[in-house]
């Protein structure tokens, strides 16, 4: 019995019509360029699911976590695999269908190989190239060498170095003196002078001699103005003539 390959056919999805030969242990399926097979789809999880081999040959299929699911003939997949038959359908969400199917090995191997008489024909335009790069090389003619140094002159001496001038150095800086700010002076207390005191002196006696003789001329008028009205009656009184 020849040996058999299994294939996945894309029936729905971004890449309707194209076949993946399984042909490794193990291999993911998710829209991460990391996965061994790339399916662009916004149903699709970055590691949708994993397409293991068994010991009898075949392959099974476990979901990773995705979130559209993965489904069998319809069946949604849980944490466990599930064991894939020739013509199963599998389903990552609604966007994508796979169909699971059974290849012989030697359709595979006519597939992925390249036919010996077209490896004849590559050989043999090879060595017309090669008769091509002769013809080219003759027609181009050969440029000169020069493998040997050129002589120097007996008499040639270097140019003489420039004199060394050191560099001036950099400025010292001086930070300015701060400002002197004129000191404040004392204003001397007044004192007056001796005809300022005598001045003053002669007006506060004017002064007072002004107020007592207000209060005297004051009291005098009270006076006469009691007599008049009050003290006369009673004074004509005791003296009997009223």
């Amino acid at each position: 019995m020849a040996d058999t390959f299994y294939q996945l056919t894309v029936r729905k999805g971004p890449k309707v019509g194209e076949t993946f030969l399984l042909e490794t242990f193990s291999l993911t399926i998710g829209r991460d360029p990391v996965s061994d097979i790339v399916l662009n789809d916004p149903e699709v999880s970055r590691q949708h699911a994993r397409f293991t081999r068994l010991d009898s040959g075949g392959y099974q299929v476990q979901d990773l976590g995705s979130t559209n699911g993965t489904f069998v003939n319809g069946q949604r997949l849980e944490a466990e695999p599930a064991n894939l038959q020739p013509g199963y359908t599998v389903s990552m969400g609604s966007g994508v269908t796979l169909v699971y199917a059974l290849v012989p090995t030697g359709n595979a191997l006519e597939a992925t190989m390249i036919d010996q008489s077209g490896l004849a024909g590559m050989v043999q335009q090879s060595s017309g190239l090669d008769d091509l790069d002769d013809e080219l090389a003759a027609a181009v003619p050969d440029l000169p060498h020069f493998d040997d140094e050129p002589e120097i002159p007996s008499d040639w001496e270097p140019d003489p170095a420039p004199p060394f001038t050191p560099s001036p150095p950099p400025p010292v800086y001086t930070p300015a003196p701060p400002p002197v700010r004129p000191q404040a002076t004392a204003t001397p207390p007044f004192v007056p002078t001796p005809n300022d005191s005598e001045a003053a002196g002669k007006k506060r006696r004017t002064t007072i001699i002004a107020v007592v003789v207000a209060l005297i001329l004051l009291c005098c008028c009270a006076f006469l103005l009691y007599m008049w009205f009050i003290g006369g009656d009673l004074l004509l009184e005791s003296l009997g003539l009223v």
